[in-house]
């Protein structure tokens, strides 16, 4: 006969159910391959993937987004550009020199 994995005396761990069932709450003594299972998956401890989901890479990157467009100033980035050329007065117009476009 099988002895079946149980806490209370109205349901075992594999879901089959009678009169006759023998069970036990002790889990060395449990035959049943279903209980057994059961009992293995109550135990196992979830492992963390190597590499991140499709789901995280995308929060990851809206994130990073965000925090760039926040940061981002437009003229700042541009008196930086126009003060890394060589020299300032690109455009040949009137006398005096012209300092920016």
């Amino acid at each position: 006969m099988v002895m079946h994995y149980s806490i209370s005396s109205d349901a075992v761990a594999c879901g089959r159910n009678g009169n006759n069932l023998s069970s036990t709450s002790e889990a060395d003594k449990v035959d049943c391959k279903s209980c057994q299972r059961s009992l293995d998956k109550a135990d196992a401890v979830p492992v963390k993937k190597a590499t991140p989901s499709l789901a995280e890479l995308r929060k990851q990157r809206q994130a990073s987004q965000q925090v760039k467009a926040a940061s981002f100033c437009f003229k700042a980035n541009w008196r930086v550009r126009l003060a890394a050329l060589p020299d300032r007065c690109r455009l040949p117009r009137g006398v005096a020199p012209q300092a920016f476009v």
